[in-house]
């Protein structure tokens, strides 16, 4: 932010657990609270383009059972046994 430009202040209501981890992440980066709500609007404001699907579901990666590569997998009754 540079000196000379000017900010408005918001409130917003916040769940527990969302304090929590605002204040939890203003004390292990040693900045303020508005610092960090500043910084992960403008990361959203300033993204380009849609997130791809590797983006969107990487929460669920690795927690699917099966095999790795399913191009080895044995399929009875199609192709040749």
């Amino acid at each position: 932010m540079l000196p000379w430009m000017t900010m408005n202040g918001i409130t917003i209501k916040l769940e527990t657990a969302q304090i929590n981890w605002l204040s939890s992440q203003a004390k292990a980066r040693r900045c303020s609270k508005a610092l960090i709500v500043r910084d992960l609007i403008e990361r959203q404001r300033t993204r380009t383009g849609r997130q791809s699907l590797h983006e969107r579901m990487q929460d669920l990666c690795g927690t699917l059972k099966g095999s790795k590569d399913l191009s080895i997998r044995k399929l009875k009754g199609y192709g040749r046994d």
